[in-house]
This record gives C-alpha cells, sequence and structure tokens, in this order.
C-alpha cells in the first residue's frame, strides 16, 4: 500500500451497528485503531461536528455497507459506514486486495467481499470503499 506522508488528516468512525462487531472480533479488539461509534458517522453534515479527524499516511476512506430489511434497502438508513485512513482500516490484511491500491490513485468506488478486507469475518456479504475527500 503506498503511504504520502502524513500530510492528511481523515474522519475517524463508524455507524453504532459496528460496535459489538469491534468488540467481538481479533482483528478489531486488538487494534489500536478502534474508531468512535455513533449515528454521526451515518451523516456527512454530521460527521464534520463530531468524528474526530486523525493524521493519516495514505487515503481517506468509507466503507458503506448497505442495510435492507425485508429485501428492501431501508430509506431512513440506507447504509451504516466505517471512515478512516486506509492504511488503518486495511491493517489487519496480509495481502490486501490488488484494488485497493486502485483507492490512492484516483476518487473511485469498490465493490469487495467484507471477508477480502477482514479474513476473520466469515461472509460472502460485499460492501462498497470509496475514497472521501474532506474539503
Amino acid at each position: 500500500m503506498r503511504t504520502i506522508g502524513y500530510a492528511i488528516k481523515c474522519f475517524t468512525c463508524a455507524s453504532t451497528d459496528y460496535e459489538p462487531l469491534f468488540k467481538r472480533f481479533t482483528a478489531f479488539r486488538h487494534s489500536s485503531n478502534i474508531p468512535r461509534f455513533g449515528e454521526f458517522c451515518d451523516s456527512f453534515e454530521q460527521i464534520r461536528a463530531y468524528a474526530p479527524l486523525t493524521k493519516c499516511a495514505s487515503t481517506c476512506v468509507s466503507i458503506m455497507e448497505p442495510q435492507y430489511f425485508g429485501g428492501v434497502q431501508s430509506m431512513n438508513t440506507p447504509y451504516t459506514y466505517i471512515r478512516g485512513c486506509a492504511e488503518k482500516i486495511f491493517n489487519s490484511i496480509g495481502n490486501h486486495p490488488p484494488e485497493v491500491d486502485f483507492l490512492h490513485s484516483e476518487a473511485i468506488c469498490l465493490k469487495l467481499p467484507l471477508s477480502q478486507i477482514w479474513p476473520s469475518i466469515e461472509t460472502d456479504e460485499h460492501v462498497q470503499v470509496g475514497t472521501i475527500d474532506i474539503t
């Protein structure tokens, strides 16, 4: 993963729904990069007021997981989020997916299996991973 020094800062947070997941899985439990949890992370307007900024050596990314109820995507909360520095979010991956390198070259959104980001999570669910700009 290419790093660019500590020239940028990223919002570091996760939707409230992820707090039990971070407590349960080893990859998160022993991480020093546990984000601040809250519903504010679901709203880009609120994120500026409540989410802490963290110095990053890479780019800022958001992982967006679609929320479905009864097979229909939720209108109130269409996605839950994990936001932060790419090098911290992907630090538990020994061999990160090659697609992750594209996050450092241009503003894109990738669809990846959650288990490819965190191998200890055994699921076939896909999430969207995209670069974000906080300016």
